[in-house]
């Protein structure tokens, strides 16, 4: 670090004696507060920012405007310090290279809204959602604010919960449900005088009768009604009934308060049962957390109405927001204070915030209403810097004031800031710093789960590679196989979900998914001729194909070839993983009688050679004359073409009309 700052601090020194060589007959002095070039239009301008509410400077700024320039309008300054706002705008006169603007501090938001999560501990799922308003800047809440418990859900646990993010999660569970009938009764005396009432819940065992034992009278009263009741008479409406005042004790009326006057509660007391006007303290029940301050006996009378002050059981909670001595918002929140509950608390039960101390020290008043608002001293130089996190996406991760530069020489370590948790910095080491300023700064989540070894084997235990896989991203030890990136061309034969541990190695089986092609091979006529399957006995990626090759992974039917004049794919293309199927076109091979060797354009047995040719000429000659018998029976047309000639032209249509059925019944 300190070899780093001497570094900066020889390069600034150098670049600034080269700036100052280089333009030193460029720039000439102007009035106080002005620097103005030589061969420029503009000039800077001081800026001194006046809070006008307290009476006291709040930061000074710079401003560039003309070089002839009187004033300068307001809407130029950008560097109003933090948390204030001008007082009026327009233009400002320029008065000895100086503008003297009047600011005043921003109204903070004094409360926030906080959501609530309520969490169902006993099912592990959530019972639903709220809100609950807070000072701005508190960083927990205490469950006695929450208004919106879930009906039929009771807290957990009482007491402050941290804010993170926005959000507070509260656990709670399920209230168990009462059974019953409920009942709505008034209470009268024997001069009709009414005594209050309310809703009862009632036979609980659900068998439509229940006793008046199960509904309490007022106070220092008795219900004139004893036993069992039907409850059909007491359902669909509200039934008054009379009570009978108890002739031993005394009924009086009890407020109680706390050391600052705030009302705790209260109510009527049956106390003194023995009648001599002497009660007890004891005889009371006190507000849930708090304790008596005087003990022992009082003197009690029918009706009156008497005050007693307590002390908590326990420590206060008070509300405290920390400033500098600027008036600058250095946060606070809730804390627990003055534990003997004797309504006093020192200020040494604060935590204050990191570099800051006391200016005032020793004992205060505690009052749970009210917010305290305390002054500290900064202890040694530093920056305080805003912060806020993103991920690669973007999304917000939280964040916050943090104060860091201890050494106030400009430059802060990522490693002073304190991170969400689960996530880790992107960049580390150094950067700059501007007191006041925003950073957003990338994390990238710390990756949770289990590392287990694989190899992958095929069914014959022909190893098909494998590595390292992160998985059982819940950490509950239980991983499933879909999380692993198999081999190309190969699947899963087991799956589901199996045991795991960091470390372990696992050997898993898969079969390969086969490549398979059926070849029809049909004739002219459209016939099945025969059928052929092939099986490409290897693996491969479904996003590329497999080649089966006529002559090389298949023939034709014997006795067949492709028929001619039919265009047809020899060189099939499918799929890797995939079934598939071809036709083929193909037609019968001519079969031809055998050629006599010495005389190969005669067929037949070469003994017979002169017999055949005596044979060929006699038909030869009978052809002939039946053929000159027709023509003179023929009338003349005018058409002399021969038979032979035309049927021989009928042949080659037909042939012609045939090749092309054939290729429609291909395509």
């Amino acid at each position: 670090m300190y070899r780093k700052k001497l570094l900066k601090m020889c390069l600034v020194t150098t670049l600034a004696v080269s700036m100052a060589a280089a333009n030193m007959t460029a720039v000439m002095p102007n009035q106080a507060g002005v620097v103005q070039a030589a061969d420029e239009e503009t000039k800077t301008v001081g800026v001194n920012y006046w809070d006008k509410e307290n009476n006291g400077q709040a930061g000074e700024g710079k401003v560039t405007v003309a070089v002839d320039a009187n004033n300068v309008n307001t809407s130029a300054l950008t560097d109003v310090p933090e948390g204030y706002e001008l007082v009026s705008t327009g233009d400002v006169a320029i008065n000895d290279g100086w503008i003297f603007v009047e600011v005043r501090p921003v109204v903070q938001s004094v409360t926030k809204e906080i959501g609530v999560n309520y969490w169902d501990k006993e099912n592990n799922a959530q019972a639903g959602e709220g809100k609950v308003t807070v000072a701005a800047d508190a960083y927990n809440v205490n469950t006695s604010a929450l208004t919106d418990v879930p009906a039929g859900y009771e807290i957990v646990n009482v007491g402050d919960v941290a804010i993170n993010d926005g959000w507070i999660f509260v656990e709670v569970r399920p209230v168990a449900q009462t059974t019953g009938t409920i009942i709505n009764v008034v209470f009268e005396d024997g001069a009709g005088n009414n005594l209050g009432g309310g809703d009862f819940t009632v036979d609980t065992d659900g068998d439509g009768i229940f006793n008046t034992s199960e509904i309490k009278a007022p106070v220092g009263y008795t219900l004139d009604v004893k036993g069992d009741q039907f409850v059909k008479d007491y359902t669909g409406k509200t039934t008054v009934l009379k009570v009978t005042k108890v002739n031993k004790g005394t009924i009086v009326n009890v407020v109680f308060e706390d050391r600052q006057g705030n009302n705790l509660g209260g109510g009527d007391f049956l106390v003194d049962l023995d009648g001599d006007g002497v009660a007890n303290y004891s005889e009371l029940s006190l507000p849930v957390g708090y304790k008596l301050i005087e003990t022992g006996d009082f003197f009690v009378k029918e009706g009156n109405s008497y005050k007693l002050i307590l002390d908590r059981v326990g420590s206060a909670i008070i509300h405290v927001l920390f400033k500098s001595e600027g008036g600058k918002n250095l946060g606070g929140g809730d804390f627990f204070v003055d534990p003997d509950g004797d309504g006093v608390a020192n200020y040494s039960e604060l935590t204050l915030p990191e570099g800051y101390e006391l200016i005032e020290t020793g004992d205060f008043f505690v009052d749970t209403e009210k917010t305290y608002e305390i002054t500290l001293n900064k202890k040694i130089e530093g920056t305080i810097i805003n912060v806020v996190y993103v991920d690669g996406e973007g999304n917000n991760l939280g964040g916050g004031d943090f104060f860091v530069d201890k050494d106030d020489d400009g430059i802060a370590n990522y490693s002073e800031l304190d991170l969400p948790e689960g996530y880790e910095l992107v960049e580390t080491g150094d950067f700059f710093v501007n007191a006041g300023e925003s950073y957003t700064i990338e994390l990238r989540k710390i990756q949770k789960g289990t590392i287990i070894n694989v190899v992958f084997v095929d069914e014959d235990k022909n190893n098909l590679g494998g590595g390292d896989y992160l998985v059982d991203a819940d950490g509950d030890g239980i991983a499933n196989y879909s999380e692993l990136e198999l081999p190309v061309g190969y699947e899963l034969i087991e799956t589901g979900d199996f045991f795991v541990k960091d470390g372990e190695h696992y050997t898993i089986t898969l079969k390969m998914r086969e490549t398979i092609l059926t070849v029809t091979f049909e004739d002219t006529e459209g016939n099945v001729v025969a059928t052929e399957t092939l099986e490409a006995g290897v693996a491969g990626s479904p996003e590329e194909t497999h080649h089966f090759v006529l002559g090389e992974d298949f023939q034709h039917p014997e006795g067949y070839q492709l028929a001619e004049g039919v265009d047809q794919i020899t060189d099939i293309e499918i799929p890797y993983g995939s079934v598939g199927g071809h036709t083929m076109i193909v037609e019968a091979v001519s079969k031809e009688e055998p050629v006599d060797p010495e005389n190969p354009g005669t067929p037949g047995n070469p003994d017979d050679t002169q017999e055949s040719q005596d044979t060929k000429e006699e038909a030869d000659n009978q052809k002939a004359a039946e053929q000159k018998t027709e023509d003179s029976k023929t009338p003349k047309t005018g058409d002399n073409t021969p038979v032979g000639a035309a049927a021989a032209a009928a042949g080659v249509s037909l042939a012609a009309i045939a090749a092309v059925i054939a290729k429609k019944r291909k395509f």
